[in-house]
């Protein structure tokens, strides 16, 4: 049980912001980072509600056509959080104890504070609390706040306050201000300009009582946020229980127990429990780069959702992964429209936003990265592949062949084969190249699958002679001399990157360095080429030349490229390496290795910890026939893993112990 306990001796930086992004809650809906009640320096409370946002139009200094037309940024709502207890004049503000108790097990937050006059008089407050996975509108809330050395009149104000934009000197183009105006009137808010409404309906304490020495007072709060002005009648006892049963059956089934490593066992179910917490659950709503716990990339959606985050939910809770697939088919009408405004067919997913549509002002690391209508198809093709649900791929498979009539639109047919020009893989420091092995291999597998789906429904079948013609003649550039798969076809003629002259403190890259500046050498943010040959393992010899070619020459700068890295290298046999990639995917926001967990959790690599372990210590891939296989790949560091797996509709045990044993 100890292992589902976090608590702050646990966090490898205890900074203000890196608390609140640890120990906040959520529920798919709405979210709330869990800052102090009495605010510190440096705090940022705030709540959210997924999909919840503010448009902005983009302003350019030099505009093209089709560039992208608005910002769009998750709202940061209500401090629901901060509570203003006094004597008759004297305020607790000073900080004297602070503990936390996040119980992973059943998502219930316990905290105890004990906060001092400036005369020295000592009060404890104790804090339950939990974003309801029952009724995800509600966010609930216990309080008891105890006099410890004195006795007296307490005042308690306790109510939600808006949170007023605030500018941030901070420059860093993964974090935008949040905070915006919004339109009040009675139970209802409204943002000024994407026109979204919310209607709330909070509970209100403000009351004075008489407390003795060791005497306690205790209150509930429950706010509740909703996109309908519906609300029911809720006790907390009630909710609570139904937490702990919720998240009973999600561990049941999604946890993964390491044996022989506490530090990482407690890492690993922290991602997985914040995975939980923040996935949509609607079809209307997806999963943000941070989750519900911060305010970092906006809170849009990117790529990480199909290829980082939902192997995770597909093979452990198929009916979240469902929805978070649904969200792209309620989207398709909108990349259509993108694809059509860009002068291609089919449709052209955005690589960044909330609505669906185009948030990225640079596109050359946004709309150029068009291997995200590739990471989308693969995701419904696993999808169908592990669960067998085939009724819902007939309901979408509009998304596989619009996603199809793009490639055909947007590349050609050379003496060479199929080529696809002008666009950015994983690899942001590489832009706007011809051939990105990664896209060119997520095309091809796009290509096959709408062919293979249209051969099923009997449709599009001279379409479809297209789709198969260009899978088969797909271009992949290749090195016969050094005998190494070409990231695409200018990266193996550029400079290398000189690593020795570039001080630790310049890193990430794109933080200290011009884009034209990094375009220009070989040097790469995270793993590309390798990830095709995660996904598509072919060739063990070349994955392994490949590897000693490229990782030399990545920063990971990106928390997406460590988990990869590491699966990659559990597949070659090199076992301390993947324990090392492993190790700081399980415990980066625990122990804050990028150094700004305070904006929100790394969720990508949250999911990326799951491939880790599942993909690369334990080795599961498809054989050559298409069924399940899994090889032990456990490094000497660890004694043991055991988890579980849904299998079309099959749970399967797995447990894979030191080799040898």
């Amino acid at each position: 049980m100890q292992d589902f306990i976090l608590t702050l001796a646990d966090l490898g930086n205890t900074n203000t912001g890196n608390i609140e992004t640890i120990f906040a809650q959520a529920n798919g809906f709405l979210g709330v980072r869990a800052s102090g009640p009495v605010l510190e320096k440096n705090a940022t409370p705030g709540s959210f509600v997924n999909g919840f946002y503010e448009s902005n139009e983009i302003i350019y200094g030099e505009n093209a056509y089709g560039y992208a037309k608005n910002h769009e940024t998750m709202v940061k709502l209500f401090d629901l959080r901060t509570i203003e207890i006094s004597l008759i004049d004297e305020m607790f503000s000073k900080l004297v104890q602070r503990e936390l108790f996040l119980n992973m097990k059943t998502g219930i937050l316990n905290e105890n504070y004990v906060y001092a006059t400036p005369s020295g008089k000592q009060i404890k407050i104790s804090l339950e609390s939990f974003t309801s996975h029952a009724n995800r509108h509600v966010y609930a809330q216990k309080w008891n706040i105890t006099a410890l050395n004195f006795e007296g009149n307490i005042r308690v104000i306790k109510n939600a306050k808006h949170i007023a934009p605030a500018v941030d000197s901070e420059f860093d183009p993964r974090v935008r201000e949040a905070s915006t105006k919004l339109v009040f009137e009675k139970n209802k808010l409204t943002t000024v300009n994407s026109n979204l409404s919310l209607y709330f309906k909070f509970d209100e304490y403000n009351d004075e009582f008489e407390l003795n020495k060791g005497q306690t007072q205790e209150f509930v709060q429950l706010y509740q946020l909703s996109r309908e002005n519906l609300f029911l009648d809720i006790d907390y006892d009630d909710l609570k229980v139904q937490q702990e049963h919720i998240f009973q059956e999600f561990w049941d089934v999604s946890d993964i127990e390491i044996i022989g490593d506490d530090r990482l066992q407690k890492g690993i179910r922290l991602n997985l429990y914040h995975l939980f917490n923040s996935a949509g659950r609607d079809g209307k709503t997806n999963f943000a780069a941070k989750g519900l716990t911060g305010e970092g990339y906006e809170g849009h959606y990117f790529w990480d959702t199909e290829m980082y985050l939902l192997p995770f939910f597909i093979y452990t809770q198929p009916d979240i992964a469902k929805s978070l697939l649904s969200y792209r088919v309620n989207q398709l009408s909108i990349a259509k429209e993108r694809a059509k405004e860009l002068d291609f067919k089919g449709a052209l997913y955005p690589w960044r936003g909330i609505s669906g549509h185009e948030t990225s002002a640079y596109y050359p690391a946004g709309t150029a990265q068009l291997h995200i209508n590739g990471d989308i198809s693969y995701a419904f093709q696993l999808y169908e592949k592990v669960t067998g649900d085939h009724e819902f791929i007939a309901l979408a498979r509009d998304v596989i062949y619009e996603t199809a009539r793009f490639w055909i639109s947007y590349g050609f047919h050379s003496s060479r084969g199929f080529e696809i020009h002008e666009v950015t893989g994983p690899d942001e420091y590489t832009a706007l190249v011809n051939n990105n092995y990664y896209t060119n291999k997520m095309a091809q597998n796009n290509l096959y699958y709408a062919y293979e789906l249209a051969k099923r429904f009997d449709e599009n079948e001279k379409e479809s002679i297209f789709w198969q013609q260009a899978a088969k003649q797909m271009y992949f550039g290749y090195d016969n001399k050094r005998k190494i798969t070409q990231q695409d076809d200018s990266f193996l003629s550029k400079e290398p990157w000189d690593f020795d002259e570039t001080p630790l403190q310049n890193y990430p890259l794109l933080l200290h360095y011009h884009p034209m500046k990094i375009y220009k050498h070989q040097v790469l943010k995270q793993a590309d080429t390798l990830l095709a040959h995660m996904l598509f393992a072919e060739d063990i010899e070349q994955m392994a030349r490949d590897c000693d070619f490229y990782e030399p020459l990545t920063t990971h700068d990106s928390s997406l490229s460590r988990a990869v890295h590491g699966v990659i290298a559990s597949r070659l046999g090199r076992d301390k390496q993947a324990y090392s990639f492993f190790s700081d995917s399980a415990i980066m926001d625990l122990a804050d290795i990028q150094g700004n967990a305070a904006h929100g959790i790394h969720a990508a690599n949250m999911g990326g910890s799951w491939l880790g372990l599942v993909y690369g210590f334990a080795g599961l891939h498809f054989t050559s026939e298409g069924e399940l296989a899994f090889e032990n790949h456990l490094p000497r560091e660890i004694q043991a893993i055991k988890f579980k797996i849904k299998y079309k509709n099959e749970i399967k045990e797995v447990f894979f112990e030191q080799k040898g044993k």
